[in-house]
């Protein structure tokens, strides 16, 4: 039986020519676990200006969502609008994952929106349909949804028919002694666990 030789230059370059495509790149240093981290966060704090929504931003709907974004929504739907957010945050106990953008904070379980936190330095427009917006005193809330199912001097809790929850957060009004100042306006869904 005769043995084939094989060309010599197929055999230079299938082994040669690999090596010299490699060999003048370096390996680059893998990045830290905190500076993977720190390229998911911006430094943004309060003055956020979010991207074109097919909704309105300062559109709070009880019980479909707020900021530009429905209840379902993925963290990717909520960065497209709002930028990458300033802290994140995971809750292992009821498995929730929040985005800190500005001063609003989105809640998400499995990758789901699942709660809206509006605050009234981020969002100064902010309303509900119903005219409750952070000009709204203590009363005009209480009067535009009944009977809260949680009350103290500083916040309101109320649940709706189909089991959404709003909360409203007030502080003391320092321009006028006495009066409350809506802050911060909170809803969730029913899956939310709250």
């Amino acid at each position: 039986m005769k043995r084939k030789l094989y060309n010599p230059m197929i055999l230079v370059l299938l082994v040669f020519v690999p090596l010299i495509a490699f060999s003048g790149t370096e390996q680059k240093a893998s990045e830290s676990y905190y500076e993977q981290l720190k390229s998911l966060l911006t430094r943004k704090t309060l003055k956020v200006r979010p991207n074109a929504s097919k909704r309105d931003v300062n559109l709070i709907e009880t019980e479909k969502g707020a900021a530009g974004v429905l209840f379902g929504a993925s963290m990717d739907d909520i960065v497209a609008i709002w930028g990458k957010p300033c802290g994140i945050d995971t809750n292992r106990s009821r498995n929730i994952w929040s985005l800190s953008v500005g001063a609003c904070r989105f809640g998400f379980i499995e990758n789901e929106l699942v709660s809206v936190s509006i605050h009234s330095a981020t969002l100064k427009k902010a309303h509900i349909g119903n005219g409750i917006s952070f000009k709204s005193s203590y009363n005009d809330v209480k009067s535009a949804f009944g009977e809260p199912i949680e009350a103290t001097d500083y916040s309101l809790k109320f649940v709706t028919k189909n089991g959404y929850i709003i909360r409203f957060h007030f502080v003391a009004d320092t321009s006028s002694i006495g009066k409350r100042k809506l802050i911060t306006i909170k809803i969730s869904h029913p899956d939310s666990g709250e």
